[in-house]
């Protein structure tokens, strides 16, 4: 089945409201790479690295759809390694569409999102502002610290790493931001939050987390941040009857 690219972006465009939101200029949000403009097979991944690009293309896919897009980088001369990621998707008809915070925080596609809903979190709120945007969730728990620890890292495949102070304690109502949102932990200790689970581990955070009595759990960068490209990969899947295949390229962090 052949579905036009300029459709696909304007549902994720207009679904993801990339928009209105705001976020870093590098996230460069939307397409970020054209094709000769049409779409049979769709893959995703969490990071346009050369890996992802490379297996993207094995897999037969004329579309790579992102969390972290190619153009974190920055302004570069087009030269060696980011020349050579430009030429394989050109030569190989890869169109990129990349969604960075508009795709962290979605209320239902989201990364946060996916991550709360997989947790079993009730009564979910917005939560945790970054940078005038607010991105994460908070929800109730129904079990204990120790349990909220075991259930993330069975949803996240990944081990959980972190600061509990009594993992014998109800989690309570507890905040949720993917990716590497650690440092939003000083805003959990304004708003009165006792658990704070995110992705990346950050050695300042987790001496703040031991000063704050704040329980603080990591499962990864990458392993937080899976739940939103699977989920527009269904979307896809959904709208246009397209194969979509997930490329899975952890870093372990």
């Amino acid at each position: 089945m052949n579905t036009p690219l300029s459709e696909i972006v304007t549902l994720l465009d207009t679904t993801l409201r990339v928009a209105e939101v705001r976020d870093a200029s590098v996230a460069m949000n939307g397409l970020q790479v054209e094709n000769n403009g049409t779409v049979t097979k769709v893959a995703l991944a969490v990071d346009g690295s050369q890996k992802s690009i490379d297996d993207a293309i094995a897999a037969g896919a004329d579309l790579l759809v992102l969390h972290h897009g190619i153009f974190w980088c920055g302004l570069q001369a087009v030269k060696g390694w980011w020349k050579q990621k430009l030429v394989s998707c050109l030569n190989n008809n890869l169109a990129i569409y990349s969604a960075h915070l508009p795709l962290d925080m979605h209320p239902e596609l989201g990364n946060n999102a996916g991550l709360a809903k997989a947790l079993g979190l009730t009564d979910l709120q917005p939560e945790v502002d970054y940078h005038g945007t607010s991105i994460g969730l908070s929800g109730f728990f129904p079990g204990s610290v120790d349990e909220l620890r075991a259930k993330y890292a069975e949803i996240t495949g990944s081990e959980v790493t972190g600061i509990v102070h009594d993992g014998s304690q109800p989690a309570g109502r507890v905040a949720v931001c993917s990716g590497g949102a650690g440092e939003e932990i000083y805003q959990m200790h304004v708003k009165g939050y006792g658990t704070y689970l995110t992705g990346e581990e950050n050695h300042w955070v987790s001496n703040a987390a031991r000063d704050m009595g704040i329980n603080i759990l990591f499962a990864g960068h990458y392993a937080t941040e899976t739940f939103g490209v699977k989920a527009l990969g269904q979307l896809l899947e959904e709208k246009f009857g397209l194969p979509t295949v997930f490329i899975d390229n952890p870093t372990g962090m």
